[in-house]
């Protein structure tokens, strides 16, 4: 018969070689991280992220630099990071969601908040917040003071949000917590001066869309389920902060909730907003498409992207078919009609319908169109052709595998739409402008006409149609 010893000494064994492959897994995972220059000073926690909604894919293995900013991890990680920022004798909470991906070190937060109140006098809302002070060990991890939430362009983001809009120090007695039946949310929104730009317009939606995602999936530890519910959908309510005028992509906000867009200046001083619960998003300049935009990357896939698109899509009822099967190939051109036109245009977009003459090919000024007509325009395009500039941002609608083609200023580095179009699993063909007298503003490049060689542009254009002349059920010799 065998000893207890000698027993022991198997199962010994396997529970050595169990914590040594842990072990080596974790340190092995951190080399990795470094490797690629994310290691993250607020840790990857675990215990409290809920399961993704079905209308997400599981993307396949991406590199830690990809998945941490443009992948399923990105939300992952804000779930995992949270900290409640009111003392135990505060009548409110108010919990917020860190994220470090920035190349700079910013720490990137949103916040959800109750309960809350709206004063219509000083139109600003209210909370009993007593901030407290974050513990040794949440220091150290890397979680921000809220006096250090960042700054960021056009006054947005959160720290002047709660600055301008939203007390903290005094609510009144006349604030409870609201049951999970009875919550009424108000998202608030402020946004960037430039809402004309599609991409910047896009980037501050987008936000929202993942801020909203990861309160889906993050469980609140006061009442065991999720921050917010599919049913919390019929009482939310987007309020929007800035007096800029509402701009082309203004339905766009409607997407979030079934109440319509209020805006604060509009409310008289004897109205009132039914809220109890705040959220303040993620502001449009800490999404992640912005970040290494000046560097080329190697991510080719990004569920975000896809996610979002598909959603802006369904919102408008537009085709989401990923072909169009055996139609003529639809070559697009960006218009531009005030700045960074493409000299002699017109002499080369005849040359281009002589050279292919079996592709249909147009010239749209989208800032003439309605952006559901944009995008209708954008998702029948093949090839989207255009001078860099935010009118490259309709690539985000295209049907994956399309073509861009980008004609870049001359002294121009920029890698955004570069970028933009692996991670959409389109081609990519560029050129840079030809070097040319310009004016002797520092930013010339943004307002200058650009050109480039007839030989250079025809060349540039025909390698972006032939690689779609098999494209679908088309099938054409690139050579005869």
């Amino acid at each position: 018969m065998l000893s207890d010893c000698s027993l022991r000494r198997p199962r010994i064994a396997v529970a050595l070689s169990v914590l040594i492959f842990v072990v080596l897994t974790v340190f092995g995972v951190q080399a990795l991280r470094k490797s690629y220059g994310v290691e993250s000073v607020i840790p990857y926690q675990t215990g409290h992220v809920l399961p993704f909604a079905q209308d997400y894919q599981q993307p396949p293995d991406e590199l830690p630099f990809c998945s941490e900013r443009f992948g399923l991890q990105y939300l992952r990680s804000l779930s995992n990071t949270s900290a409640d920022y009111c003392d135990t004798k505060s009548r409110s909470s108010l919990t917020c969601f860190h994220s470090q991906t920035a190349e700079n070190g910013r720490v990137d937060s949103f916040c959800i908040g109750a309960p809350a109140s709206f004063d219509s006098l000083s139109r600003t809302f209210q909370m009993s917040c007593r901030f407290r002070e974050l513990s040794l060990k949440e220091s150290t991890k890397g979680t921000p003071r809220f006096e250090q939430f960042p700054s960021y362009w056009y006054e947005t983001g959160p720290r002047y949000i709660f600055d301008k809009y939203i007390r903290t120090d005094d609510a009144g007695d006349n604030l409870s917590a609201p049951s999970k039946s009875s919550r009424r949310f108000s998202i608030l929104v402020k946004r960037e001066e430039k809402i004309t730009n599609l991409w910047h317009s896009l980037m501050e939606i987008s936000a929202l869309y993942m801020t909203l995602d990861v309160l889906r999936i993050t469980q609140d530890q006061a009442t065991g389920s999720a921050f917010l519910t599919a049913e919390d959908v019929h009482e939310m309510q987007v309020v929007i902060l800035d007096n800029h005028p509402d701009g082309p992509f203004y339905d766009m906000w409607t997407l979030f909730a079934s109440k319509p867009v209020m805006r604060i200046d509009n409310l008289s001083t004897s109205e009132n907003l039914d809220v109890n619960t705040l959220i303040v998003p993620l502001p449009g300049a800490s999404n992640p498409l912005w970040q290494g935009d000046w560097k080329a990357h190697s991510c080719d896939h990004s569920e975000l992207l896809r996610k979002f698109s598909e959603r802006v899509l369904e919102f408008y009822s537009i085709d989401m078919e990923l072909e169009r099967l055996d139609s003529p190939l639809v070559l697009t051109f960006i218009d531009r009609k005030e700045k960074r036109r493409l000299i002699n245009k017109d002499l080369y977009i005849e040359k281009l319908r002589s050279k292919f003459p079996a592709v249909e090919i147009q010239l749209i000024d989208f800032a003439a169109l309605s952006f559901v007509e944009q995008i209708r325009i954008a998702r029948r395009t093949d090839i989207l052709v255009g001078v860099h500039g935010a009118g490259l941002t309709h690539e985000l609608f295209q049907r994956p595998g399309s073509a861009v083609v980008e004609i870049i200023p001359h002294a121009l580095a920029h890698k955004g739409f570069r970028n933009l179009a692996k991670l959409l699993g389109h081609g990519y063909f560029s050129s840079h402008a030809a070097d040319r007298p310009t004016t002797t503003a520092k930013d010339a490049w943004q307002t200058d006409d650009v050109s480039i060689e007839e030989d250079r542009f025809l060349t540039l254009l025909e390698i972006a149609v032939k690689s779609m002349y098999n494209r679908g059920l088309l099938n054409s010799d690139v050579i005869r």
